[in-house]
């Protein structure tokens, strides 16, 4: 199943694989230089670019763990319903101010291009979809069933 993505998170994320292969290139060079000094047992300028390679494949690899993408238009995002690419207002019960959650995926998530991301696959996510303007839903919160009315749906913005 493919993974939804913002076309232009798509930009994004290409932008950040070309960092993380120039990052990966120049942290082969530190593991080169540092294993010239000679013993590498306690050599800590090796194991640290060893470490830091791994970090930077370890996250070149989670990226790449979405493909293949189905790509989203800020054109085909529907605001009459809550579904992907939106910014949804969702007021708690008990809290006096609504808070913007915005409902997207893995990669957006990843990335870290919104603040409060839901995705659409969490429970969360699942709870909101579908849902319009001044209905309700239920979580299980910590033992405790919480109660949460949407309050408003927007596209996104870039």
């Amino acid at each position: 199943m493919a993974t939804l993505i913002l076309r232009e998170t798509y930009r994004v994320l290409e932008e950040e694989m070309k960092s993380i292969d120039k990052l990966k290139r120049e942290t082969s060079i530190k593991i080169r230089d540092a294993a010239s000094h000679g013993d590498l047992k306690e050599n800590a300028e090796y194991h640290a670019a060893r470490e830091e390679q791994s970090l930077i494949v370890y996250k070149k690899q989670l990226l790449q763990s979405h493909a293949p993408f189905q790509f989203i238009e800020f054109g085909e995002i529907d605001t009459e319903e809550v579904s992907f690419g939106n910014k949804v207002e969702i007021l708690e019960e008990g809290k006096d101010e609504a808070e913007d959650y915005y409902l997207l995926g893995p990669i957006e998530f990843e990335l870290d291009l919104y603040p409060m991301i839901v995705t659409y696959h969490s429970p969360f996510g699942q709870a909101i979809v579908g849902k319009k303007v001044n209905e309700d839903f239920t979580l299980e919160i910590g033992d405790k069933d919480t109660k949460f009315t949407i309050t408003a749906i927007d596209r996104i913005s870039t």
